[in-house]
């Protein structure tokens, strides 16, 4: 399928290997004319220059150039805030850079387990994994232990890893679940620098609950098969109302944690800022979340706003570039019929240019549409009801909604074993159809 002619929005990120090869990679993303949501990767190639924002950007463009793609159709990148790739796109590219809701999560979150108690509580949690995954003494007692208090074997712990924080979550998860074999097995080796007291596995217990919903969110967001960029700031609502909420069991440390997530995920999407617009809008047009319940009215006053004058140019230029129709070839004969015609002519031609270009009502018959469920398909809603009830504002969001809200697509290019980039290739299009690494997950 040809991207050309289409509004694309872009995932980008670089990788290194252990050889110290460094690779740029970036992927497509489309809404066709079906309203399917469809991603290419129009590019994985080595980066020999150094990693300046301009080396990045001329990478990138190279890779639309290779296509046909022009750059003026790129609605948005998606990095992972990577500073050289947010300047290659916002400076060099003059394109709206979105940064990844995934690796904004991670950020926030290393920031709040990064608290002194809950730290050394992660840390020890750390040492146990790798001791019980780098000794067959320990592994063997382990499974001892879990057979004899009948709970499911593990064949290792899971450890956590640095720029992974899902990962952290897992652990503490899984450790909190074989808390009573790991502990017998401590116990029996007198192994106390790997003793959590009670107070500790207490609070790893609340930090895994205040967690979990990071977790969901990463995860549903890190689809490729539906819109996701509509879903970053209600989302974020949503977290940032869940970590509002208190327990008597939330310790100072557990706070403080809450306290520095918060702090960190209110300054990565400032409300003066262009993203902040540019993602109210994309949900604005996800039929889940346009009623805007996460923004007050002065700011849902703005997106709509936004949204009709960018339907308003589309029905102008539409205007514009309609041709006149054709001379009659012959003049009617008039009749009574043609003269009532010609006495109410200008008064229901009015109407009706008025009812076709009625945007604004379109808008607002638009906002009184049920709220779709979150788990709900809206390119479906789109395809099915929203294009034919609502056609200038499904161009708009087939533009927005294209928009991923992660740069996962890219990440997932680079394979972890043996260091392999992934290079399948699928035609995008007849001329160009040796050049195209296509990864099909959502076929």
């Amino acid at each position: 399928m040809a991207i050309k002619n289409k509004a694309v929005a872009l995932t980008t990120d670089g990788w290194t290997s252990l050889a110290n090869d460094a690779f740029v990679t970036v992927t497509a993303h489309v809404i066709t004319e079906d309203w399917e949501m469809k991603d290419f990767v129009l590019k994985t190639g080595e980066l020999r220059e150094s990693h300046t924002a301009e080396n990045v950007s001329k990478s990138i463009v190279d890779g639309l150039q290779e296509f046909g793609v022009q750059l003026e159709s790129v609605v948005a990148v998606t990095t992972d805030n990577a500073a050289n790739y947010v300047n290659a796109v916002e400076k060099h590219m003059k394109t709206m850079n979105v940064p990844c809701f995934a690796h904004t999560i991670n950020l926030a979150v290393r920031k709040g387990l990064g608290v002194r108690s809950i730290e050394n509580s992660v840390a020890r949690l750390k040492r146990t994994a790798a001791y019980f995954n780098h000794s067959a003494t320990a592994s063997y007692l382990l499974e001892e232990k879990q057979k004899q208090m009948e709970m499911p074997k593990r064949d290792k712990l899971i450890n956590d890893c640095a720029t992974r924080w899902n990962s952290t979550y897992e652990m503490i998860s899984q450790a909190l679940e074989q808390q009573a074999p790991v502990a017998a097995v401590i116990f029996d080796k007198k192994l106390s620098n790997l003793e959590l007291s009670t107070s500790e596995w207490t609070q790893l217990e609340r930090v895994k609950d205040i967690l979990r919903p990071f977790k969901v969110s990463t995860v549903a967001l890190s689809t490729d098969k539906y819109p996701t960029a509509s879903a970053v700031l209600p989302m974020r609502h949503v977290l940032l109302s869940h970590l509002r909420q208190e327990t008597d069991s939330d310790t100072a440390a557990v706070k403080e944690m809450k306290a520095k997530i918060t702090a960190d995920l209110n300054k990565r999407y400032p409300e003066d800022g262009d993203v902040f617009m540019f993602l109210n809008t994309a949900s604005y047009l996800d039929p889940r979340f346009h009623c805007l319940g996460h923004l007050d009215h002065g700011r849902q006053q703005e997106v709509h706003d936004k949204v009709l004058a960018e339907i308003t140019a589309i029905a102008a230029a539409k205007k514009s570039g309609e041709s006149e129709l054709p001379a009659p070839l012959e003049a009617p004969r008039k009749s009574s019929l043609s003269a009532m015609g010609h006495l109410f002519s200008q008064v229901y031609q009015q109407q009706t240019r008025a009812a076709a270009y009625d945007l604004h009502g379109e808008l607002v018959q638009y906002e009184r549409e049920p709220q779709l469920p979150p788990d709900a398909d809206p390119l479906l809603w789109w395809k099915s009801t929203g294009s034919a009830r609502y056609p200038y504002i499904a161009q708009v969001a087939k533009k927005y909604l294209t928009v991923p809200g992660t740069s996962v697509r890219s990440e997932r290019v680079f394979s972890s074993a043996g260091n392999i980039v992934n290079k399948k290739r699928s035609a995008l299009a007849a001329d160009h159809v040796d050049r195209l690494v296509f990864l099909a997950n959502n076929m």
